[in-house]
């Protein structure tokens, strides 16, 4: 039997290893390319935006959000052109 002195050590240490096992959730792009990039993700859509900008900024793009299926997020990358009159 443990002492009472030890219980409280014990449960603490306890607290902290359920504590643990508590896995982060990580928003992943799973495919992608110029024209879009899916990105799996768990709880709120709007945290993959960040995600598909970094995709997207790579082919000189911004994201657009077209879908969401399965908690997959389906963006397309558009050009962003700039507004008539204002150059190239």
């Amino acid at each position: 039997m443990v002492g009472g002195s030890a219980r409280p050590i014990i449960l603490a240490l306890g607290a902290l290893l359920l504590d643990g096992c508590d896995i982060p959730h990580h928003d992943v792009a799973m495919s992608g390319n110029a024209d879009g990039v899916v990105i799996s993700y768990v709880g709120d859509v709007a945290e993959t935006l960040s995600l598909a900008r970094q995709h997207c900024a790579q082919y000189e793009r911004v994201p657009v959000l077209r879908q969401t299926k399965d908690e997959n997020a389906i963006y397309v990358c558009v050009r962003n052109n700039p507004a008539p009159g204002t150059g190239s």
